[in-house]
């Protein structure tokens, strides 16, 4: 009898133990490590908390504007330019400047690019070159070209 406790304790309830304090000593990690990753948007500023909130949206827009139709372009521009803070000067400049490349009606381009000179007037002296570098980032046409609002002596194409 004495040798099928011995057995038993070692060969069953060895193991079990064995095997629930590995269990625990997991569970503790796994703990430490999510309360480490919870943890830290509370310790965010406000800035970075919005910044890091604005990401996603960020993330859609950039990716429409690579390789979406210009109706997903104006859509996802107009959406991120809704969820804005207003001192993102640079962000929303470069969303005007995307969604004014997109847009087919010449009139439209030239008030979208006067909002863009309007919103920063250091950006409205070097235009073309702002626009010239966002239509580099497309993949796609149209938009992957400089539109004729920049072409000198283009002449004005009215609206139908």
């Amino acid at each position: 009898m004495k040798s099928g406790a011995l057995w038993t304790t070692r060969w069953v309830v060895g193991p079990l133990l064995v095997a629930l304090l590995s269990a625990r000593v997991a569970q503790r990690r796994g703990e430490a490590r999510r309360a480490q990753f919870f943890g830290v948007p509370a310790n965010l500023t406000v800035a970075e908390a919005r910044a890091a909130q604005g990401a996603p949206a960020r993330a859609a827009a950039n990716a429409a504007w690579a390789l979406g139709s210009p109706a997903v372009v104006k859509e996802t521009s107009k959406w991120e330019l809704d969820q804005l803070a207003p001192t993102e000067v640079a962000r929303r400049v470069q969303l005007l400047l995307r969604f004014g490349i997109v847009d087919t009606n010449p009139d439209g381009q030239a008030a979208i690019f006067g909002q863009v000179c309007a919103t920063d007037a250091a950006v409205c002296d070097h235009l073309k070159d702002a626009a010239a570098r966002e239509t580099r980032t497309r993949l796609v046409a149209p938009g992957n070209q400089l539109p004729p609002f920049f072409i000198a002596g283009h002449p004005h194409v009215p609206s139908m």
